[in-house]
Parts: C-alpha cells; sequence; structure tokens
C-alpha cells in the first residue's frame, strides 16, 4: 500500500484513537479503563497503539492504573509539597495526592481505597465500572442541559442538540427543509454514522447531491459522491465527480463540528462534572460523524497511476490537492493532500506546507494534547484545548505550536 493511503488512514485511526482514549478516559501513560477491565490490554487497542506511537499521541497506553494516578496526581497542582504518598500498585510505585483523586462528576477516591483495589482486583475493577457510569450519567446530564440551551437557537443549533441526544431523526427532519449548509451536513453525516444505519424515513430523505446544491462552491460533497461512485465500480461518475469537485473552489471543515456547539453554551451546564463528561461524549459523536475517507479515495484511487495518464484527470487532481491542503482543517487531511500534490506535480511554492512542516506538526500535536484522566482538572485542560481546536482545527494547534527553529511555512 503506497505511503499517502497509509499515512491518511493513519490518521483517520488516530482520531479515532484520540476520541476513544477521551471516551475510555485513559490518560496519556495509562489508562483506568484498562485497569478496570482486569489488566489485560484490549486486543483492538493493542494493535491502534502502534499506530499512535508512530505519532507519539498516547505514548504506552497498555499499562494499569499506575498511569493514571501517576497522571491525576500530576493534575492536582493545588497540592502542598510532599502531601503525596507512594502507592504500590503491580510492580511500579507511584506518588499520589495522599488525599486521593476524585472522578469528576461521580466521588473521591482515597489512597485507603486504591490500595484495596490494587488488592482485591474484582472488586477494584466493579467499583472502577460504577465510577465510569457514574460519570457517563453525569455527562448525559450536560448534554441535556446544553441541548436545551441550543433547541432555543437557531436552525443549526437546533440540528447540534438533536444530534447530542443521539435523535438522528429528529435531526434530519429539521435539516430537511433547512437552508443551512452545515446543519445539513452534520444531519448527513450523523445518519450515515454515530452508530445509526441512516434507515429511518428522515435520514433517508437526505443525500449528498442536496448537500451540494446547499453549496455549490464546496468541493467535499463532490468527493463524497465520488467515493460513492467508486464504491459501485462506476468510473464515469468517478471522473464526472472529481471533475465537479475540482471546479469548486472552497474546501468545507468536517471535524469538531458538534464540540463547538456544545462548547458555545458551556455556560449552561455550570457543574464541572457534568460539563467535562459531556465534552468527551459530544467528542465521541463528532469522531462517528467525521471522515477522511474522501481525501483517501481520492489519493488512492482516482489520482493514482493510470489514472494519472488522462491529461484532464491529472488536470483535476492537481487542482484539487493544493486547495485541500490550503484550506483544510484537519492534518491527516493535509498531510494526504500533500503528499498527492507531490505525487502530481503541484510545484512546492503552491502548497500551503511542505512535508516536514506537517510531520513536525504532527509530532507537535502529541505535546498539546491534554493527559487525560478521570479528574476534573484534566477535564477542565481537555475543554481549554477542545476550544482551540475548534477555533482553529488541529491541524492549525499543532503549526502554531510548533517551537522556533522547526520547520514552518
Amino acid at each position: 500500500m503506497d505511503s499517502d493511503v497509509m499515512q491518511t488512514r493513519t490518521a483517520r485511526h488516530r482520531r479515532w484513537r484520540w476520541a476513544a482514549a477521551i471516551v475510555l478516559l485513559l490518560s496519556a501513560t495509562g489508562g483506568w479503563r484498562w485497569w478496570a477491565a482486569g489488566g489485560e490490554p484490549d486486543p483492538a487497542d493493542a494493535a491502534g497503539q502502534a499506530a499512535s506511537a508512530a505519532a507519539g499521541e498516547a505514548g504506552a497506553s497498555g499499562r494499569a492504573l499506575a498511569g493514571t494516578a501517576a497522571s491525576a496526581a500530576s493534575g492536582v497542582a493545588a497540592a502542598p509539597a510532599g502531601a503525596v504518598v507512594n502507592l504500590a500498585l503491580g510492580a511500579e510505585t507511584v506518588a499520589v495526592p495522599a488525599d486521593g483523586f476524585t472522578f469528576c462528576g461521580a466521588r473521591r477516591v482515597s489512597v485507603d481505597e486504591l490500595k484495596r483495589w490494587a488488592a482485591d482486583r474484582t472488586r477494584g475493577r466493579d467499583e472502577a465500572r460504577r465510577l465510569e457510569a457514574q460519570m457517563q450519567v453525569a455527562g448525559k446530564a450536560g448534554l441535556v442541559r446544553a441541548s436545551a440551551r441550543l433547541a432555543m437557537g437557531s436552525e443549526r443549533q437546533q440540528v447540534a442538540a438533536r444530534l447530542l441526544m443521539r435523535d438522528q431523526e429528529g435531526a434530519a427532519a429539521l435539516a430537511e427543509r433547512s437552508l443551512d449548509v452545515q446543519a445539513y451536513q452534520m444531519a448527513l453525516s450523523a445518519c450515515r454514522g454515530m452508530g445509526g444505519s441512516g434507515a429511518g424515513p428522515a435520514c433517508a430523505r437526505l443525500s449528498i447531491q442536496r448537500w451540494a446544491e446547499l453549496d455549490p462552491t464546496d468541493a467535499r460533497p463532490w468527493l463524497r459522491l465520488m467515493r460513492e461512485a467508486h464504491l459501485r465500480q462506476d468510473a464515469a461518475g468517478v471522473a464526472a465527480a472529481l471533475a465537479e469537485a475540482a471546479s469548486r473552489p472552497r474546501w468545507s471543515r468536517a471535524s469538531s463540528l458538534l464540540e463547538g456547539q456544545l462548547l458555545a453554551v458551556a455556560d449552561a451546564v455550570p457543574d464541572a462534572g457534568e460539563l467535562g463528561n459531556a465534552l468527551v461524549q459530544a467528542i465521541g459523536f463528532d469522531a462517528a460523524m467525521d471522515d477522511t475517507w474522501d481525501v483517501l479515495v481520492l489519493s488512492s484511487r482516482a489520482c493514482k497511476g493510470e489514472a494519472l495518464r488522462d491529461a484532464n484527470r491529472a488536470a483535476h487532481c492537481r487542482a484539487l490537492a493544493p486547495r485541500i491542503l490550503a484550506q483544510t482543517y484537519d492534518l491527516g487531511e493535509a498531510r494526504a493532500a500533500q503528499a498527492l500534490a507531490d505525487r502530481v506535480g503541484v510545484p512546492r511554492e503552491q502548497q500551503a506546507h511542505d512535508a516536514a512542516t506537517l510531520q513536525a506538526a504532527e509530532a507537535q500535536r502529541a505535546q498539546e494534547m491534554p493527559d487525560v484522566n478521570p479528574t476534573c482538572e484534566s477535564l477542565q485542560a481537555l475543554r481549554q484545548f477542545s476550544a482551540a481546536r475548534v477555533a482553529s482545527g488541529d491541524l492549525g494547534v499543532a503549526l502554531a505550536a510548533l517551537r522556533p527553529g522547526q520547520p514552518a511555512r
């Protein structure tokens, strides 16, 4: 498999893994859910670990509670110096706050209780699962509060309100009669993602063609149509959709859409545990809706090999690659588009970012990600990171954080 395909698939997997890491409340050095599950790493998690390690995202995400306890300790900055105890967890000894730490939205766990968990792993697993369930309940309460506020707003906000409640059909019914392009995009993406089959009547009435009609400047729905033509093995449909995409001047955003809607009404959720856990869930919903397969199919099928012998096809690929590269908010899309631009001969001066810059940004992203653990301090850091990502995308956050001397353009 060629490098740009691997790059894009890995980027997609990383996004899902990042969302899953948040949803499962994994810390950067370990996962309390892993410990709660009984100490054996999940096979899917182990498979994803290699991809994450390549970007330095999650480090060794198969360690036990020791990693989470150490991570939580680092989040309790207010603890006076020396107010820690050394806790033996398996083969590791870690320093944790002397008064334990709080599972935000649930309760505080004392050091003595942590010791009992370590001594009786079955009991510890059961208690951790109960705490997880309490945090999820807190998150759902936060989503209800945020959705109530959004439901009083614009059509886009009303669609978001229903999606945060996992009501794809209700969102689709609103979007169907809306002229708000992002409202339509969110509902359509949710009907095909978020665990839904899109089989409901309102979802079935939404179409990519209508999305394209609502914004005739956007290339993304045409690449989505190209992808569907590819799945049907419709070569003429692929060529026609690619030509349409190449003629559009804009590349829309497809990431952090619900996350952004939730943050816009964060004041409606004053409880830190409810808000933090609601944000965790919204990020998971976005991950189920977000998609980089459009660029993957473009780079791996439509703009590769024999296809590029067609002069029109090659011209369309040369037009699209730098446009996506210049306008995307997504680091995975940027890397795929840059690799494609190199392949089809787009001059370097016409590329918004070069390969070295994007590689440095990939590494920097790992440094910018907050340490995710069950504490309220961690969820507050997640909120701050999330606000930056909503504003400028993970690409913008990573590029802005590049140190002097690192590649940048």
